[in-house]
């Protein structure tokens, strides 16, 4: 994928959307081919392998812990700790990452109190939490698994346009699973299909119509090359 783009990943069950986001997020390990990272051939052979790249993947589930904050989430396994001789005793800076969680949010235009559990917020709320929480560590790609499944249509519109801000204001790349075209449509740069393992083509999204990608993905013939 290019700089600073969203790319869209389509493609009927069992085209191999899933295997290829967890083999670039490190869930999976490849079983042939190349990875090229920034111009570079690089091994990705575990979680820690993607997010040392920058890579962070948001899936349908979100990973996030209910009972805990927004806060707490973001920075769980990773929390900021007092420095001085106080560092010694692994005393937690909440203040810090509160401010910190409260700046990134103001940053993605999220406005809502961070102080309740996640259990109290709304589905589309806690994809915020979800997506703030991958963009927080030096992220350079971000991989959202069917960002708007489980949203209803105003919510959805609100993670669409948090996806938006994400390309203008973090000056990140963003790969999106969805089955959704028409949310794709709305967001993406450029089209991604996928069929029976193997990358069928890559389109602007300004050159190819809904109708044409679903004859890519089904494989009919009268499909009309525009790469």
């Amino acid at each position: 994928m290019k700089h600073n783009e969203i790319l869209g990943l389509v493609g009927d069950n069992g085209a191999g959307k899933s295997t290829l986001i967890k083999i670039i997020s490190g869930a999976l390990g490849k079983d042939e081919g190349e990875i090229y990272f920034e111009g570079k051939n690089v091994k990705i052979n575990n979680p820690k392998d993607a997010q040392k790249f920058g890579i962070e993947t948001v899936y349908q589930n979100l990973n996030l812990v209910d009972t805990l904050d927004p806060t707490t989430n973001i920075f769980l396994g990773r929390e900021i700790i007092y420095g001085g001789i106080l560092k010694f005793f692994h005393f937690v800076n909440n203040k810090q990452m509160f401010k910190k969680t409260e700046k990134l949010m103001n940053k993605l235009s999220i406005n809502f109190d961070l102080k309740k559990p996640l259990l109290e917020y709304s589905g589309g709320q806690r994809q915020a939490v979800a997506i703030g929480k991958a963009t927080y560590w030096n992220s350079k790609i971000i991989i959202l698994d069917e960002p708007t499944a489980s949203l209803g249509v105003n919510e959805s519109r609100k993670a669409l346009k948090l996806i938006k801000t994400l390309k203008e204001k973090s000056n990140i790349s963003v790969i999106i699973i969805s089955h959704n075209l028409q949310h794709l449509f709305s967001v993406v740069d450029r089209i991604m299909v996928l069929r029976r393992g193997k990358n069928v083509t890559v389109q602007n999204i300004h050159e190819v119509t809904s109708t044409d990608i679903i004859k890519y993905i089904t494989g009919a013939e009268e499909v009309i090359e525009r790469v």
